[in-house]
């Protein structure tokens, strides 16, 4: 074992294994200021989040894209499951949540993510949408462009028609879409 004799020896330690050295970062205990710092900072961080959900909750989804949306659904013959489509404001419910198990869960499709960050946290704007294997057919509509913050765009495993459209090149802010024939 080897102390490096230019740190504290309690902050740094450097363990020598067969042909290895391996650096430990060795932790004070924190003093009682330390202590109530890093408790501040917590109950801060949680309030603040409190604060963005029930803003986020107060806000409205952009109606143009909710017609966008709603066009795309009306042309794939798709509704909008219960737990995020709550009370007719697409951004509600599950939507708001940022987990990806919630996003990705199966009785949770079609799905969308929204981001009600704009305008002092009074719109939302869709950018995540999913409809995964629901057997969809027909084409990619083009109404996903008036869907100007998709970022996230999920719809393989269904039987659309026709070349893949040029129109998603003009979608600046996607930046993954997965597409694959139907199973």
């Amino acid at each position: 074992m080897m102390r490096n004799s230019r740190t504290p020896k309690s902050d740094i330690l450097f363990v020598k294994k067969g042909k290895k050295i391996i650096l430990r970062l060795m932790m004070k205990p924190l003093s009682s200021s330390s202590n109530f710092l890093l408790y501040f900072f917590f109950f801060f961080l949680v309030f603040f989040r409190c604060i963005q959900s029930i803003n986020a909750q107060n806000a409205t989804t952009d109606p143009s894209e909710v017609r966008a949306l709603n066009s795309i659904f009306q042309q794939w013959r798709i509704q909008a499951v219960d737990s995020w489509n709550i009370s007719g404001e697409p951004c509600s419910g599950t939507a708001l949540t940022q987990s990806s198990s919630v996003f990705e869960d199966p009785t949770n499709n079609p799905a969308i993510r929204c981001d009600c960050s704009f305008k002092n946290n009074t719109l939302c704007h869709i950018t995540s949408l999913r409809v995964y294997a629901l057997d969809k057919r027909g084409v990619i509509p083009k109404e996903l462009l008036d869907l100007p913050f998709l970022e996230f765009l999920k719809i393989d495993k269904n039987f659309f028609s026709g070349p893949l459209p040029t129109f998603l090149g003009n979608m600046s802010k996607l930046w993954l879409l997965l597409f694959q024939k139907g199973a």
